[in-house]
Formats: C-alpha cells, structure tokens, sequence
C-alpha cells in the first residue's frame, strides 16, 4: 500500500516534468528555425546561439532527470526552463516581427489605385443610391485598371459610360453641364483627380466624392537581381506626394539612383528634378517624371531606365509617413544647411550650419522650395541631405541596434520595394558584421525650365525641366564608375 501511495505521488511529478521538458524542445525548435530562415545575424553569431541554446537546454534536461526527487537540481532545472522559455519566446516574437516587416516590405504586389464618383457638391447626387442607371462620363484610357473599374461601378449601380476625350474635360464637363434635368456625374482616378485640383482650386471647392472604387494592380517584376552583398547595383528611390498607406499608386515626386558599391563601400545618390521632360516608357509621349508614378512604380522605372541607358536592379517606395516615422525612429538626424531659411508651410526655422531634426522638421526640411531663388534645385540637394542624414546614421553606428523595435515598427507598412526577403536581410547581416563607414556621394541631374504640353494632362501648359544633356552625361559617366567591381 505505500508503494502504491509513493507511485501516485510520483507520477504527477513525472508528468510536469517531461511536459516542461517539452515545452523547452518546442521553444528552441522555433527560436532556432526562425534564427536560421531570417538569417540576418553573422556567422559568428549564429554560431553562438545555436551552441548557447544547445547548451542551455542539456543543462537543463540534466538537472531536470536528476534521480533524486525533490532535489536542489530539479527545483533549479525548472526554474531554468522557464527563464529559457521566456527568453526564447521574446526572442521569436521579434524574430517574427521582423520576418512579417520584410515580407511586407518585399511585397510588391500591394499597389492598388482608387478610383472616384464625381458629383457637384450641391447637386442632385450624394450617395451611389442616386446614380443608379444613370450616365456617367469617363475619359479616354487603354489603362486596364481603369476598365476593371468602371466594370466594377456597372456592377455596383447599373451606370452608363460616356467618353469625352483626355481627363482634363471632365472638369468642364462637370462644372458647366447638365443632362435634362440632372447633373453630370463623372468618373476618374484619384490620381487624376488630385492632379486637377491642384491646376483648378475652384474644382475641390464646388465638387464632392460620393463613392470610390479600389482596385489592386499586379506590378511586374522589374527586378534585375544581383549578389546583393557582392556585387554593385542600382536601386530606384521613389518619394510619393502622399501621407499613410505606401500601396496607393501616386506621383513620384522625390526621384533618386542610389548606386550601391558594397564590396567598396560606396554609394552615389543621383537626383533627378521631378519636373523633368522624359518620354514614358508605355505611351512613347513626352511628359513630366513625376506623372509616370500614376501609371505605376513600374512604369517610372522603365522610363528612367530608357532615358539613362542603364539597368535599375531595384526600386524602393516611400511617403512623407515613411521619412518622418523612420527619423524619429533613429532618434533624429544631423543635417548641415549651407544657408538659414523659413519653411513655407510649417513654422520650422532652419540656420546655416548643423541641424538637429526630428522627423517632421526634416521633412518640411526636405520638401522646402520657395525659400530658394533655385528653388527645386535647391530642395533636391536638401533631400540629399536628409537621406546621407539618415544613410550614415544607419551605417555609421549601432543604432541598427539600439534602435532596432522602433525602426521595425516605423517601417513595417511604410515602405516598399521589389528586394525580396533575403535580399533585406543579408544587408542588415552584412552591416551587422561591419558596422564601418560608407563612403556617400551625392549629384543632381539638372536643366532647364520652360513651359510646354503633357501626355497627362493633354495641351494644357505645364513647367517642365529640360534635361541638360552634359549633367545626364556626367550623371552616367559617374554610377558606372561606382558599379565597377
């Protein structure tokens, strides 16, 4: 009978025991796959967590079969297992965390495009309700996403389409007609829509949005990869007009090659004005560099590619959100301004010499033009310095580091590119095994201003910047040199 009693108080013992041994067994499984599938630590590293882990835990087992019950080592063993469990299930926490960011980064098939319903704002029309059946006056497009949305509003309202020819007469259209009794309605890409707003003030002001349609786009895969850590390459900077979400297709108002050496440790930033006259790649008509971002991250890229004559092996998408969450995620930036100026638009002052910025103040640092008797000129070199700001606080210190969850989280669904996971991490583990300086360079591509026609925005006159074909030239001449291994 008291062996009977000693057996049932064992076995519980036993039971707990091998379930927290268990437990231990499923939490390194997980730590150390995820460790290895991320892979962003260096070799070394990695090395010392599989063999600190490894250690840990035949530690841990051995104290936990201690064949004395009840003893100091059991008890010890335990305690043990739980800190090691802890710990590696913060450990997987992060490790996730940063696997789901730079898969959200390298995503680059989450753009998509609203589309609006256009009614005067003290119309006939204030609900999708109202439109039902009615005739609704579109533009002429081959854009495929377009159709898919129009076939999406027929689908929502029974409506009717009638063309009119570029979007620029749908202003008119709305503003100055009537059908029989009822206004017009008209329907456009919000793109489109801003980009009317801004050349005709009175047209937000005496209209209204009743409905929208969100269509997702299928970019294609642009992407020319390379020995990321190897081999030199070029990557497309495209800073959208927009605050928020990164996926909504916008105008490329920030332009920039970053031309990567890692071998050398060297980076060339190339701006280009946004205003730029190039020939989009699709439609083979002139237009302003900053309108190809409404046709697509893609179609800006082609079009730089064809008028550079070189390969562009990456892009990467940010907004105004992006720039702002990510400096004040590193703590601020140093910047140096060759001059004192006053935003236009913020109450940000700004003196000659180094300035101390948080995220906002650079951005208003980095979008500031009228100050400036050069003005875009002017506030394509303050990018510049914004970005070595933020490229050498990056790279020239352990903030990578020290600042690690706030970068996580400040860039998780701000910025996009067509770098794919791997290609993120084996950059942040070759800057973890090297935390040394790079050597940063910048140059502007420049030209000269007049006023002429657009492929966007039809006959009306525009401000456009003419290439200058020595800069273009000097501007070449110069990534190669930094793409030569």
């Amino acid at each position: 009978m008291q062996n009977d009693n000693r057996k049932l108080h064992i076995l519980p013992n036993s039971i707990g025991l091998l379930i927290l041994e268990l437990i231990v067994l499923i939490a390194d499984i997980v730590f150390l796959t995820l460790v290895a599938v991320l892979d962003i630590l260096p070799m070394a590293a990695n090395i010392a967590i599989f063999a600190i882990v490894i250690i840990l835990t035949a530690l841990i087992f051995k104290l936990l079969n201690s064949r004395k019950e009840g003893t100091k080592q059991r008890k010890t063993g335990a305690v043990l297992s739980v800190l090691l469990i802890l710990l590696l299930g913060i450990g997987c926490f992060y490790l996730f965390t940063t696997y789901a960011v730079f898969h959200n980064m390298s995503d680059e098939d989450k753009q998509y495009e609203s589309f609006y319903v256009v009614a005067l704002k003290h119309g006939d029309y204030k609900k999708l309700s109202d439109i039902k059946g009615q005739t609704v006056f579109t533009y002429e497009s081959n854009s495929s996403v377009y159709k898919e949305a129009q076939e999406t509003l027929k689908k929502e309202a029974d409506v009717n389409y009638k063309e009119v020819g570029g979007y620029m007469k749908l202003q008119t259209t709305l503003i100055d007609g009537k059908d029989k009794e009822h206004d017009r309605i008209i329907f456009l890409s919000s793109s489109n829509y801003d980009m009317i707003c801004e050349y005709a003030k009175e047209f937000e002001d005496n209209t209204r949005i009743i409905h929208q349609v969100k269509i997702d786009i299928q970019n294609k895969d642009l992407a020319k990869r390379v020995g990321i850590t190897k081999e030199p390459f070029n990557v497309y900077i495209s800073g959208i007009d927009t605050y928020g979400g990164i996926g909504k297709v916008s105008r490329s108002d920030v332009n920039m090659i970053m031309t990567v050496n890692p071998q050398k440790k060297q980076i060339l930033l190339t701006s280009i004005p946004r205003d730029t006259y190039v020939a989009l790649h699709s439609y083979g008509q002139l237009d302003k560099l900053t309108h190809s971002g409404i046709y697509g991250i893609d179609e800006t890229v082609s079009t730089v590619e064809d008028w550079m004559d070189l390969d562009i092996n990456y892009y990467i998408r940010v907004n105004f959100t992006s720039l702002q969450d990510i400096v004040d995620a590193i703590g601020g930036i140093d910047v140096t301004s060759p001059r004192a100026f006053k935003s236009s638009v913020s109450e940000y002052s700004y003196k000659e010499g180094e300035n101390h910025l948080d995220g906002e103040a650079a951005l208003f640092f980095a979008r500031e033009r009228k100050s400036f008797s050069d003005g875009d000129q002017e506030r394509i070199k303050n990018q510049q310095r914004v970005l070595s700001a933020i490229l050498e606080k990056l790279t020239g210190s352990s903030v990578i580091l020290t600042k690690y969850t706030q970068l996580l989280n400040a860039v998780g669904d701000e910025i996009q590119t067509n770098l794919t996971q791997k290609d993120i991490s084996s950059l942040v583990r070759m800057q973890l095994s090297d935390l040394g300086d790079w050597n940063i360079e910048s140059i502007s591509i420049t030209g000269k201003g007049t006023y002429d026609s657009t492929y966007s925005m039809g006959s009306r006159q525009l401000y456009v910047v003419i290439p200058d074909n020595a800069s273009v030239k000097e501007a070449q001449e110069r990534i190669e040199a930094i793409l030569e291994k």
